[in-house]
Formats: structure tokens, sequence, C-alpha cells
């Protein structure tokens, strides 16, 4: 994982032999000043991470244009400047060109060896259910036989790995690295999670993408781009990735998903699937029927023009079948058969943090999830009420409700939940203040209040190995809510010991 100030990206050591990359070879439309070209070894827009033989990339930011990093890179040892204009170079060539994103991201995946060129290529973009499609796609390939390898929000999974390695895959080179690890893996399909920031950054610039998903675009991360256009602007762009005959595989239910696809056929693009959750052969190529659907899961049929089987997953929400029609539409396109599509469906059950059904014996239905925007939060609230017979009950992280609402959170989840309650960071910790103390007991009454028919949703870290305490003593680690509320059940479903005769 790239960290601060001189760090290096995941998979690269100072050890390693770096690629020479003559810029002109890789940024059509670029200009050279002072120079015919620049060879490069390797390429930052933190002039703090440039080294010798490196190219500075100067990237205009909320923060800046670069200017202020110049002079540090050019005493670190940078061979030329990368620009979208003539800059004092101190005596350095520069390459000007249209977007400095793109040549960025361009070049980082030049100087990795451009990995995803050897692998089949899947990226899944839209506002939400990105990462949820990601891992049922990979289920549905593994069914298969396929090596796959996944980056998501979740880090980098190689086929044989234990568990995912986190990443910033936001970060072109960060990206890159993940993708020569998984070529390096012996992967044949990489499948990517691709976020709006990604998309403003073109982190994907060069990879072309045998299959593109597009999950929905809604306006719930506009706000990070300026304006609802610009934002739509920027979704579009994964239309830029899809390879010369590749497929475009997007849910007809969405509004903005149906515009990509018709934008897509402007273009003359003629590789497009559409899903729906209640398509005909008219308007979709698969569709599902709900057969049943409860706290403890669910049943839909999927269908096919050609055939209908049913389906059933331990995930109550109807976004999640919609997320599952998009990964067996994947599927199809890469030629598994539908019963190993179900299998890989049902295999999955949930994907961590995401709606993760958690049993520690108790016998309220308890769920974890990391919504990214107040849309996604909505959807799944909005389920999870019309199947809670009895009392839906919201327990927030602080830091997971802040930008889903802040002080307001809780207002905004009451006519969904019959309670909430935002928990505030540092409960957990090794020197909980009065303020966590009155908390917990809070969480103790509410959680000593729930019945079979209830539903108690955690939004926060799932079980993870912990994170830094800022309050504690230095090395002390932090548990998440989750894990709070998982031992409360386990302590409160063990049975009492037996007296005595």
């Amino acid at each position: 994982m790239v960290g601060n100030h001189g760090s290096r990206p995941l998979g690269e050591s100072a050890d390693q032999p770096r690629r020479l990359v003559r810029l002109g070879d890789v940024l059509p439309r670029c200009r050279f000043i002072g120079a015919a070209d620049i060879p490069a070894r390797g390429c930052h827009d933190d002039a703090w991470q440039c080294g010798p033989g490196d190219v500075y990339v100067m990237r205009t930011t909320a923060l800046g244009d670069g200017d202020e990093g110049l002079r540090e890179a050019v005493a670190r040892g940078v061979v030329g400047v990368v620009a979208e204009r003539m800059v004092p170079s101190y005596g350095l060539p520069v390459c000007v060109v249209p977007d400095a994103d793109w040549a960025m991201a361009r070049l980082c995946h030049a100087l990795a060896g451009d990995p995803a060129a050897g692998m089949e290529v899947i990226a899944v973009a839209g506002t939400s259910g990105k990462t949820t499609t990601v891992w049922l796609t990979a289920a549905i390939l593994a069914e298969d036989g396929v090596r796959v390898g996944v980056l998501s929000d979740l880090g980098c999974l190689e086929p044989d790995a234990p568990g995912p390695v986190p990443a910033r895959l936001a970060d072109p080179n960060d990206l890159a690295a993940c993708l020569g690890r998984l070529e390096a893996a012996g992967c044949t399909h990489a499948i990517i999670e691709v976020s709006s920031e990604m998309l403003a950054r073109h982190a994907l610039a060069g990879v072309a993408c045998d299959t593109v998903v597009v999950t929905n675009v809604a306006l719930a991360h506009r706000q990070r781009h300026g304006t609802t256009r610009a934002y739509e602007a920027i979704q579009g762009r994964i239309l830029d990735c899809v390879a010369p005959g590749g497929m475009l595989i997007a849910c007809r239910d969405d509004a903005g998903a149906r515009r990509l696809v018709a934008r897509w056929r402007r273009r003359g693009g003629v590789g497009a699937v559409t899903v729906g959750l209640h398509g005909t052969p008219r308007n979709a190529q698969l569709w599902a029927t709900p057969v049943e659907r409860q706290l403890a899961g669910q049943t839909f049929l999927l269908q096919t023009v050609d055939a209908v089987v049913p389906v059933s997953v331990t995930t109550p929400v109807q976004p999640f079948v919609r997320d599952a029609l998009l990964a067996a539409a994947v599927g199809r396109h890469h030629g598994v058969a539908l019963d190993r599509i179900v299998r890989g469906l049902e295999s999955v059950g949930s994907v961590a943090g995401r709606l993760e059904r958690i049993n520690r014996g108790q016998a309220a239905h308890f769920f974890i999830d990391q919504p990214s925007s107040g849309h996604a939060l909505a959807a799944t609230l909005g389920s999870l009420r019309r199947l809670t017979t009895g009392r839906l009950v919201v327990l927030a992280e602080e830091q997971f409700a802040r930008p889903l609402g802040g002080r307001r959170f809780a207002r905004r989840v009451a006519r969904w939940c019959d309670e909430a309650f935002v928990v505030p960071d540092g409960i957990l910790g090794p020197r909980p203040a009065r303020k966590a103390l009155e908390a917990y007991a809070r969480i103790d009454r509410l959680l000593a209040g729930v019945h079979r028919r209830d539903c108690v949703l955690v939004l926060g870290r799932g079980f993870d190995p912990g994170r830094d305490d800022p309050d504690g003593d230095d090395g002390e680690r932090q548990l998440g809510l989750a894990a709070l509320v998982a031992g409360w059940f386990a302590l409160a479903a063990k049975p009492a010991p037996r007296r005595a005769a």
C-alpha cells in the first residue's frame, strides 16, 4: 500500500530494476520542450516520492497545480516534467500533454509493463453495488475454474491468497502494481472495482477492458465532483475503457445506466447486455422474478430467453439480486454454464462488510454494512424495513455516520428504523472516556431489548485486526463496533451454567 512521503507503490521495492519508458512512445498528442523525448523509470505527482530517473507530473488538484513541488522534485533528481502547459523547469525538459491525469495513469501502467494486457479485464462501475457485483462475478468465474484476481475496496486478492492486501486503487501507481501482482500470480482474468475517483483520475488510461459493468448512476457522489453534469460525465468515462469488440453490461432499471447504454450505442458500440429486476425478453437479456424474501434470505428465479433456474442466497435485500444479475451476465458472456453461475452465486452467501450476516447464536437478525453513500444506505434500509416485522435498530460508528448525514444522521434514517444511535469514536479504546461508557450502556440496553423478529444493522468496520487508537499508546489497537455487538450477542446466547443438585 502506498504510504506518505517517500514510500513506494504496492509490489515495488528499491532493489527491483525499473523499466525504462520513453514518454513519446506512450503519450499520444504530447510535445516536448527542451528535448526530443524523455526516457523515464518512474513517475510521481508527489515531489517527495520522486527519485533519480523519475518524471514529475504536475497535476491540477484542489490543493494547486503542482508548482509548489517542482523545486523539490528537481532537487531529488527527476529527469523531466510532465505538465499541461509550459512551466519554469530549472533547465529540465518538459513534456506538454492535454491531460496530466491521463498521462500520469498511462505512464504508471506502461512503467509496470502494461500487466492488464495479458489478462481479460472486467471493470465494474456505478454509484452503488460495485463491491458486491465484483465478488459475485469472481465467485462465478472461480466456479468455472478460472484463475481470477480481484481489485476492490476490500483490497487486492490473488487466486491463492488467504485474503486481500490493502491497496489504494485510485493511485495509478498502486493500481498498476496490483495488476502486476495478479499477472505474476498467473491470473487470466482481473476484476476491478472502478470508483468515480478512479474515473476522475483516468486511472484505467490505456487499459482495454473486455467487459464493463454499470450497476447504476445515481447522484449520491455528485458533491465530490461539483455538479450533477460533471459527475455523470465522469461516470461516462467508463465507456472509454471498453476494448474494441468489448461488452457493456448494465441494469436497465436505472435511468442513468440506460443513458450510458444509449450513449454507447450512439458511439457505434454493438456489444451491450441489459439486465432487470422486472424484465421481459423484449427489454432485458437476463431478469429476475422474486419467489420468497425474508430476513433469513431470499429465493428468486434467474431467467434468460431459454432457461429458468432458482437461486437461493442468504442476503435478503433487493439490490443484491440486481448485483447477482449483473454478475450472471458477465458469467454468460465469458461462457460459464448456467448451473455453475447459480453455484457461484449461492456459494458467496454474503460479501464481507456489505450487508454481511453475522450469527453468534442470537435470536435477532444481525447484519454489518459499509454503505458508501446515502443512496446505498436508503436502498438497504428500505429493503430491511419491508422485511422486518419487529423493530429495526441501527448502530453506526461515528466515522461512518459523518459522511451519511453527520449530526442529522439519526433523523435521516428515522423514516425506516425504530431506533438509531451514533456511537462515538473510541468506545473500544483502552481508556474510554465517560461519553464512551455512557454509549456502551445505551448499546447494552438496546441489544438487551431485541427479540426474534427484530433486526440489528451495524454500520461500521467488520472483523478486521483493528486500527490504531489515536488516543492510546503507540501500538495499541482498537476493534470496530461490529466486534463489540458480535461479542455481546455471543455472551448473551451462552447458556447459563446449571446449578448443582
